[in-house]
């Protein structure tokens, strides 16, 4: 007995908890065993983060600098950490915070603010970006006189609303008050050399601010919480995993070619988990650039230097430069090399500028007007490739070794020729099974299965949409789930588009699934789409939602996701008596709550 209570005092744990964790240990996955090693050794972390925070509150002159990271393809969160380590090597108290996990009601309290965010949609901020934007855009926003502010902004020039995410921000900003610490910078998808200038101008600008500020601490519970599971791998230093499946899944009569495709994973450190993207490298399909070179007349041997590297125009063009989407500053440029009469003539009426971009591909635009130019220019005017990220549609507790994403196949006929999208195309044209393939996995922590597994879902997804919610339910049947699962999904044709049939309907006779209500566009006169369905199920969601449901939405951003959020609008004011203006606020708190979460494009 006396060894036993000296074994007990020499365990950090007493026997009740250590009781405690073994019965947890004996109902978890191995993934789930991982999960939990680094969940509390995050919380160890913290917690000694929080005990030295709190130490330095008694300095009332600590200059402590919040830095949120806004991201949709991981590209602000990746320079957000940049910008946290490089600013605690110069001295300066900051630390990083997700927007998502923000408590924006405490904005108020902020002294300097740093913000790095991209671009989704049509000029939108991010998913985790948008309870903070709809609250300092509401009539609750507080004074920000106070406030110094600095906007890093993340986009592509390609679209017309470059940067808009981050425009936005820092306008409503300036109009609460706020002081800018630094112009805004809105930076292009070839962003490093300007960010490296930014970070090191802002840096100066706090240097040269004389900013007394007392410590401002926001609730650390829910900040810095991006992904605990390590990767070896990332976007910089991709995995070669191997192509094992390339099916195609909608019938031969389908408008849409969509394939399911397979990934053998085995012997890497790769680990994923259910709402991740999986981020592909891709090469430019070889005809493709043959013909441009060919066009205008340069010989593919041709060297050109690329970061210190001599490679032939060739390797360039297929493994460094963008090639499938044409820009209005493509456009622009080419014109002023080719001079052609036409092209400057879409050029001076930016309508028309805007029209030919979207309709006419790169490859289009040079056959219509080839011309002479030297591999130097072609350069020039390209920019450079980047990878394609594909939500995950796959359970690693259920899979293992193995990654499924489900890839929609770009493809237009060009002049007679079949042109395929870069990544679409070299993924489910030019790869076969046993090939390589350069992956990376984007975590995605705003788009997650509840933690309590008895808490009701509901998933609504179109096309391609679907994919995450089979990851979904390959998880919640392996976990042995006993919350109600509710899918919406819609494709033009039962018979050609139903993605994934057996699947799910082994899954309703399983009881995994509880409802599934589909919506098939083209089957009748009427066309009906997902938002129709959710609106005729009004009642039932709103009962859901009641109990506690989550809901996740996947799909295309201006179109599908917009309408499906007006059905719940909808739904929440004639069941629940609000005014629509309450009812946006309704749905608002349900995203800051992380039971409405999005993963649109």
């Amino acid at each position: 007995m006396k060894n036993q209570k000296m074994f007990d005092l020499l365990l950090p744990l007493n026997s009740e908890q250590l009781n405690n964790l073994k019965q947890l240990e004996m109902t978890c996955t191995n993934i789930q065993s991982a999960w939990l090693s680094g969940y509390f050794w995050k919380i160890a972390n913290q917690k000694s983060d929080v005990i030295s925070l709190k130490k330095d509150k008694l300095n009332e002159n600590n200059q402590i600098i919040t830095i949120i990271s806004a991201s949709q393809t991981g590209n602000a969160k990746l320079l957000s950490e940049r910008l946290n380590e490089y600013l605690n090597k110069n001295n300066k108290k900051s630390r990083l915070v997700n927007a998502i996990d923000y408590k924006f009601k405490k904005i108020k309290d902020e002294k300097i603010l740093i913000l790095i965010i991209s671009t989704q949609g049509e000029g939108e901020p991010p998913e985790e970006a948008l309870s903070l934007y709809k609250f300092i855009t509401s009539k609750k926003a507080p004074d920000l006189n106070h406030l110094y502010y600095s906007v890093f902004g993340l986009g592509d020039t390609s679209y017309n609303l470059f940067c808009q995410a981050g425009k936005d921000f820092d306008k409503r900003f300036k109009e609460l008050g706020g002081k800018s610490l630094l112009d805004r910078f809105d930076a292009d998808i070839e962003y490093e050399d300007d960010y490296n200038k930014w970070s090191q101008d802002l840096l100066e600008s706090i240097n040269n601010k004389e900013i007394i500020v007392k410590s401002s601490f926001l609730d650390l519970e829910k900040e810095n919480k991006f992904t605990i599971l390590n990767n070896s791998y990332t976007k910089q230093n991709p995995a070669k995993a191997i192509i094992l499946k390339n099916q195609k899944i909608t019938g031969r009569n389908s408008t849409k070619d969509i394939r399911h495709i397979e990934i053998d994973i085995s012997g890497l450190n790769i680990n994923y988990i259910p709402g991740d993207a999986l981020g592909v490298w891709y090469k430019n399909d070889t005809n493709l650039v043959k013909n441009i070179l060919e066009l205008l007349s340069i010989n593919m041997f041709d060297k050109i230097k690329i970061k210190n590297n001599v490679i032939t125009i060739f390797d360039a063009l297929q493994n460094n430069f963008e090639l499938t989407n044409n820009t209005k500053n493509i456009v622009k440029n080419y014109t002023s090399f080719t001079k052609n009469k036409s092209l400057k003539n879409i050029v001076s009426n930016d309508f028309d500028l805007q029209n030919y971009t979207i309709q006419t591909p790169l490859i289009k635009m040079i056959n219509d007007y080839p011309s002479n130019l030297s591999a130097e220019q072609l350069i020039s005017l390209l920019r450079p490739l980047t990878p394609r990220l594909y939500s995950i549609s796959s359970s690693q507790a259920e899979i293992f070794d193995e990654i499924h994403i489900t890839v929609s196949v770009v493809k237009k006929l060009i002049s007679g020729c079949m042109h395929f999208g870069g990544a679409s195309g070299y993924i489910t044209q030019f790869l076969k099974p046993d090939d390589a393939i350069k992956i990376f996995i984007e975590t995605n922590n705003n788009f997650r299965l509840p933690i309590n597994p008895n808490t009701p879902i509901i998933m609504i997804g179109s096309g391609t949409g679907i994919a995450p919610f089979r990851s979904f339910m390959q998880q919640r049947d392996n976990d042995g789930a006993k919350g109600k699962n509710w899918i919406f999904f819609g494709n033009p044709n039962f018979t050609e588009d139903f993605l994934y049939q057996t699947e799910w309907q082994q899954y309703i006779k399983k009881g995994l699934i509880t409802n599934m209500h589909l919506a098939w566009s083209q089957d009748q006169e009427h066309k009906v789409y997902i938002q129709e369905r959710i609106r005729e199920n009004g009642k039932e969601i709103w009962s859901w939602i009641e109990e506690g449901a989550e809901i996740y939405i996947c799909g295309n951003a201006s179109k599908m996701a917009k309408d499906v959020e007006k059905a719940l609008l909808d739904i929440i004011t004639e069941n629940s008596g609000l005014n629509l203006e309450n009812a946006h606020e309704f749905l608002n708190n349900l995203r800051f709550k992380n039971r409405y979460k999005r993963d649109v494009y």
